[in-house]
């Protein structure tokens, strides 16, 4: 009986670790990142909250915004699946983090006539994390590695 309730602690204590891995969907980046990165990339991510509202990162998910999820390199305005404005489509703009820190500093100053309503992130600290967190969890199978 003693041995039926080891294995039975053994396999629950496995699910409850199985349950909590999923539950975070950046574990296996977390896993990949030192100390100093990890709370870099935490501090991004809570940057980040906001832009949830109307962007995901799944790519299936039907929101305002464009999905996010292979955002590095892809041109302005050509998210798959997304009309895109005017506006964002002719600045013919390919992101990475020195477009996107310009962008998203001051969206509407940056391109004028885009539809992204977001006052920007106007602190340098905090631009820094949310590019570091956006570098690495809008990477197609980050989150899954």
């Amino acid at each position: 009986m003693a041995a039926l309730r080891r294995l039975l602690a053994i396999l629950l204590g496995g699910l409850a670790l199985a349950a909590t891995a999923c539950s975070d969907p950046d574990a296996a980046i977390l896993a990949r990142l030192d100390d100093a990165e990890r709370a870099r990339f935490k501090r991004g991510q809570q940057v980040a909250v906001p832009c949830w509202t109307c962007h995901d990162l799944a790519g299936t998910v039907k929101k305002v915004g464009p999905s996010l999820l292979g955002l590095y390199g892809r041109r302005s305005g050509e998210a798959p699946d997304y009309e895109s404005s005017p506006a964002l489509r002719a600045a013919s703009i390919v992101w990475d983090d020195r477009m996107l820190a310009a962008f998203l500093r001051n969206p509407a100053g940056f391109v004028p006539g885009n539809r992204m309503v977001s006052p920007g992130v106007r602190d340098a600290g905090r631009l820094d994390d949310l590019l570091f967190y956006l570098r690495h969890v809008t990477e197609p199978g980050a989150r899954d590695r």
